[in-house]
């Protein structure tokens, strides 16, 4: 135990992995409560409705990111002054996609959101890069502050649209770390073409990553209607909270990962971690519910599959963040297809034989094919290395 305990103390990253971590765990833990906190106020049916627009934003603003978000950590890493560029590229994307958003559903609120989280995905991105995990902390933690604030104010006069524009606005307080890199370094388009395969293979993975967190609602709203898809929405959320830890873990070895740092270490101890998660939330899970969401009682049939789906995701996060390190994002784009193909026809199949269960099922089982693929790859580029 005392061997272990050095380890830690001693281990190199422990400053830089806490600052991320604090961050993370304390803005995600206001999110989450924040959240929670909506499920109680609006009803299942008025949940599954903001759940529903949120994946249409989160569809749309990824189509409109262009892959920026790993690029500019993998390359800032490398340091390389890609972030202008990218920027200008992005911004581009965004109000055109931002305005086709407002003349196909007449929704400013969308509109806003689309346009606005290029700020969020690229500040966040350049610390990352940087390695600033302690202002990447301090950011994150005001920005989700700066939303709760905004949200509850603007959803008494808009409603769910209120939501997802107090959401956006709050992106804006990464728009210094952006002005600030391209008045430092300027723009320089000429960094951008021998990337341009990097950045369109993590255009790819941002694409289908989007697709394969959205489309299940984008689905079970049409197909189940929006009271299921609140339940389905609650059930998510435990899971979202649950993976916090392996999400700072990725965010970490990222960009050590891309300068060629060795985190075996600490990826198999986030592994071991998940498990003992899972295994917390088989028992905990539907009594949290029955006590604090009396309404959602879908979801409490639901809890104990879907938080089983953290193990394999976690073995995802950790080898995703080994294939980007080294380039190949072309194998994520591939695991994160083959969890499209798996997922959404078994919604349709098993939530029709089994209801929500079956849908909870259909996560796991897409998670778990998923993370096999990622394994069976990684063998295989240790083949090839030896």
């Amino acid at each position: 135990m005392t061997s272990f305990w050095n380890k830690i103390k001693n281990f190199k990253g422990l400053k830089d992995l806490s600052s991320l971590g604090i961050g993370n765990i304390t803005s995600s833990g206001i999110s989450g409560v924040f959240w929670f906190y909506l499920a109680a106020l609006i009803g299942t049916e008025g949940y599954g409705e903001l759940s529903y627009l949120l994946a249409i934003a989160g569809i749309v603003s990824t189509v409109a990111s262009i892959g920026s978000g790993y690029t500019t950590i993998v390359y800032t890493a490398k340091k390389i002054n890609i972030l202008p560029a990218t920027f200008i590229i992005t911004i581009i994307g965004s109000a055109t996609a931002a305005l086709a958003i407002y003349l196909a559903l007449d929704n400013p609120a969308l509109s806003g959101y689309v346009l606005l989280y290029v700020v969020f995905n690229l500040g966040t991105a350049t610390l990352m890069g940087l390695k600033q995990f302690k202002k990447y902390a301090i950011l994150l933690i005001l920005q989700k502050i700066i939303m709760v604030v905004l949200v509850i104010s603007l959803y008494y006069i808009y409603e769910n649209n209120g939501v997802i524009l107090g959401y956006a606005l709050s992106f804006l307080i990464f728009t210094p770390i952006i002005f600030r890199e391209i008045k430092m370094n300027g723009i320089q388009f000429s960094v951008m073409k021998p990337r341009l395969g990097f950045m369109f293979n993590s255009y790819g993975t941002d694409l289908v990553k989007a697709f394969s967190g959205n489309t299940d609602k984008l689905i079970i709203g049409p197909l189940y209607g929006l009271s299921l898809l609140g339940n389905y929405h609650l059930g998510m959320q435990f899971l979202v909270i649950a993976t916090i830890i392996p999400n700072i873990i990725m965010q970490y070895t990222l960009p050590r990962d891309s300068s060629g740092e060795n985190n075996d270490e600490i990826k198999k101890y986030i592994v071991i971690f998940s498990t003992l998660i899972a295994l917390i939330g088989i028992f905990v899970g539907p009594t949290i519910i029955n006590l604090l969401f009396p309404d959602y009682s879908g979801a409490t049939e639901i809890i104990q599959i879907m938080i089983l789906a953290i193990i394999p995701k976690t073995i995802s996060l950790t080898l995703m963040s080994k294939f980007l390190g080294m380039e190949k994002s072309k194998l994520v784009i591939i695991g994160a297809i083959i969890f499209l193909l798996v997922q959404i026809p078994t919604i349709i199949l098993f939530g029709e034989i089994a209801g929500i269960v079956g849908i909870a099922i259909s996560l796991v089982l897409a998670e778990t094919i998923q993370a096999i693929f990622y394994i069976i790859s990684n063998k295989s580029i240790k083949v090839k290395i030896k």
